[in-house]
C-alpha cells in the first residue's frame, strides 16, 4: 500500500471516527452548561407566586423546575416575567431553557413539548356577579370579557364570545384591578388561574361551566426536541413517586387533574 493510500486511508478512519462521535453525544438538557433558565410568569400558581425569597414561592412551575434541575445537578435560575406571552417570547429567543405551558397546536411550532403532566379546566370568573347566573349569561352585548393578551385563552375566546366586547389584560393584577372597579364583567382563564384571583375579588365567583382544558406540558425550543424522551422518563418517575401531587398540594391548585 503507497503512503498516498495509507493516508487516505487513515483519513477516512479518523473522520468516521469523528463523525460517530458527534451522532452519540446526547443533546444537553441545558443551553448553558451547569444551570437550568426556567421561564415563569407572576400570578398563576401553575407557574409562580412570588413569595419575599425564592425560598418563599410556590407554584408547579417554579418547583418543577427546581426538582428537574436538582435531578440532573443543575443549578437553577428562575426567570420571572409579567404574563406567560414574554415567557414565550423570551424561550423563542433563547433567553430560557425550559418552559411550563399549555401545549396548544400554534405553541409547537416553536416549542417541543413533553407528555401532559396536568389537566385544567378553563372557564370564567364573574366580578360581583353583575347579572351573571351562568355561562349563557355570558356573551351578551354589552358585557365585558378580559382575557391575558397573548394567551392561549385569547385565541379561543374570539371563537366562543359573538356579542360581548373582549378586553385583553396586561397581567392577573391588571385584570384583578379591573374587575374590583367594575371595568370588565368576568375574566377567562384555565381556573387554576381563576380560583387563585377570585380569593383576591370579593364578591366573585368561578362558574362551574367547562369551556375546555389545558394539558400542561414542559417545553423546550424546537432544536432541542432530541431532550424531550429524557424529560418524558424524569416525569414518569416524578409521577410514580407522587411528587407533582405534593407541588400542586403546595400551590393551592383548584380544577386541575394529574394526567396520567
Amino acid at each position: 500500500m503507497s503512503l498516498f493510500q495509507q493516508t487516505r486511508r487513515l483519513s477516512v478512519i479518523v473522520l468516521a471516527a469523528i463523525l460517530c462521535g458527534c451522532a452519540s453525544t446526547p443533546e444537553p438538557l441545558v443551553s448553558q452548561s451547569g444551570t437550568l433558565k426556567m421561564g415563569l410568569y407572576k400570578g398563576s400558581p401553575t407557574s409562580i407566586l412570588p413569595g419575599k425569597t425564592f425560598e418563599d414561592s410556590k407554584g408547579v412551575g417554579f418547583e418543577l423546575g427546581k426538582l428537574f434541575a436538582q435531578d440532573f445537578h443543575f443549578a437553577y435560575s428562575p426567570i420571572i416575567f409579567e404574563k406567560n406571552a414574554d415567557v414565550l417570547a423570551a424561550a423563542k429567543q433563547g433567553r430560557v431553557d425550559m418552559i411550563f405551558t399549555n401545549a396548544t397546536p400554534d405553541r409547537m411550532d416553536d416549542f417541543a413539548f413533553s407528555k401532559p403532566v396536568l389537566k385544567i379546566e378553563k372557564g370564567y370568573l364573574i366580578g360581583t356577579q353583575r347579572g351573571i347566573q351562568n355561562i349563557a349569561d355570558i356573551d351578551v352585548a354589552g358585557r365585558k370579557i378580559g382575557v391575558s393578551e397573548g394567551s392561549s385563552s385569547q385565541k379561543e375566546l374570539a371563537k366562543l364570545i359573538k356579542r360581548a366586547q373582549i378586553i385583553t389584560t396586561t397581567s392577573t393584577t391588571s385584570a384583578i384591578a379591573m374587575l374590583k372597579a367594575g371595568r370588565i364583567d368576568a375574566f377567562s382563564s384555565n381556573k387554576a388561574i381563576l380560583y387563585e384571583m377570585s380569593d383576591s375579588v370579593p364578591g366573585s365567583r368561578v362558574l362551574s361551566d367547562v369551556i375546555g382544558y389545558e394539558s400542561m406540558s414542559i417545553g423546550v425550543p424546537k432544536d432541542r426536541t432530541a431532550v424531550i424522551p429524557k424529560i418524558n422518563d424524569w416525569i414518569d418517575k416524578a409521577i410514580k413517586q407522587d411528587q407533582f401531587n405534593e407541588m400542586i398540594k403546595n400551590a393551592g391548585l383548584r380544577g386541575i387533574s394529574l394526567s396520567k
